[in-house]
């Protein structure tokens, strides 16, 4: 898709598996291209990923792909279902992947970075 589109400035990805049970979760494996595509380099203003799955291990290679190889990103933003109080050790886990996410070297200049709860 991105390969297609060169001069795309915002991509927004959304998860349409969100009310559904892990289990049940329907999805392919994300394939790292062998090359960065021209949107990504070049044109690639806003990244928006609604219903981040921030434990599921392909949904953290794409984010670290985008983010790493977008060179003029300007905001990117994360949003995840919320956690449950009973849950909070579930919380530190999610909180340290968030930060690695916003700490992660990227080619572009600092940008924003907004995570939220859905």
């Amino acid at each position: 898709m991105l390969e297609a589109s060169p001069k795309l400035q915002i991509l927004k990805l959304t998860d349409l598996n969100m009310s559904s049970t892990k289990g049940n979760q329907i999805g392919q494996k994300w394939i790292q291209p062998k090359c960065v595509p021209e949107c990504l380099l070049f044109h690639l203003e806003t990244f928006v990923w609604t219903g981040y799955e921030w434990q599921r291990r392909d949904e953290k290679e794409v984010a670290r792909y985008i983010l790493r190889n977008t060179t003029s990103l300007k905001k990117a933003t994360f949003s995840t279902k919320p956690i449950e109080p009973v849950k909070l050790k579930v919380f530190k886990k999610r909180r340290e992947i968030l930060n690695e996410l916003a700490s992660l070297g990227r080619a572009s200049n600092p940008s924003d970075f907004v995570f939220e709860s859905i």
